[in-house]
């Protein structure tokens, strides 16, 4: 009967090599997570400072809190807050037109939820820094039509849902985002940001034989001014 070394000074050192070398990628899988971890927080970070910058000098958005069913209630008490929160939000210090215009928002949201369809409503417009009432109103319909899209979105892929009735649903949603659209250019049209056409003449090249007149040209009825 023969016996087998199991081992010898070579296949120790391939063992020992092998082992160190598994430590190493080891140690360096731990570094990369570690720089991807520091690179997340960094970013995360980043974003959240120029979101800061974006909001500086305004509140936050106003938070409810349901007291009963499908009821809810500003978290903040007195006339000035309340005020300073509907200001921000609905772009009127009015309490009763800032509520309204959630009250009507809310219900184009579907969710059983009052305090979440309340906040979410609040948060959105609250984004959108509505500077007047007229705002505030336009504000308050590009939300109710998010909502909608999204909602005929989500019919669109209900389980169990038709051909027709997916096609139709996406119908309806895709209308409303061509509507969603021009409420943002008549946001931006009254605040004054939507963009004007200018054509601007850098050059002008005259061939042989022909006249070119850059200004304004006034036309003057046959026979007036002629000599």
């Amino acid at each position: 009967m023969t016996t087998k070394k199991i081992s010898t000074k070579k296949d120790l050192s391939n063992f020992s090599a092998k082992e160190g070398s598994e430590k190493q990628e080891g140690a360096n899988g731990g570094k990369f997570q570690e720089t991807a971890r520091t690179s997340l927080a960094e970013v995360k970070s980043t974003a959240l400072e120029r979101w800061k910058e974006r909001n500086s000098g305004r509140m936050s958005a106003p938070k409810f809190k349901k007291i009963k069913d499908m009821t809810v209630t500003l978290e903040v008490s007195g006339d000035l807050q309340q005020q300073s929160f509907a200001a921000e939000t609905s772009g009127s210090a009015d309490i009763d037109f800032f509520k309204t215009l959630i009250s009507q928002v809310t219900s184009t949201y579907q969710s059983e939820n009052c305090e979440e369809r309340a906040n979410y409503s609040s948060a959105f417009m609250h984004g959108l820094n509505p500077s007047d009432e007229t705002e505030g109103i336009l504000i308050a319909q590009m939300t109710g039509t998010h909502n909608l899209i999204m909602e005929f979105m989500k019919r669109a892929v209900l389980s169990g849902q038709t051909a027709e009735g997916s096609n139709d649903n996406t119908n309806k949603a895709c209308r409303l985002m061509s509507i969603f659209l021009k409420q943002i250019e008549t946001l931006e049209k009254y605040r004054g940001k939507s963009a004007q056409q200018k054509v601007l003449v850098e050059h002008v090249h005259i061939h042989e034989g022909g006249r070119a007149i850059v200004g304004n040209v006034e036309n003057k009825p046959r026979g007036e001014g002629d000599e």
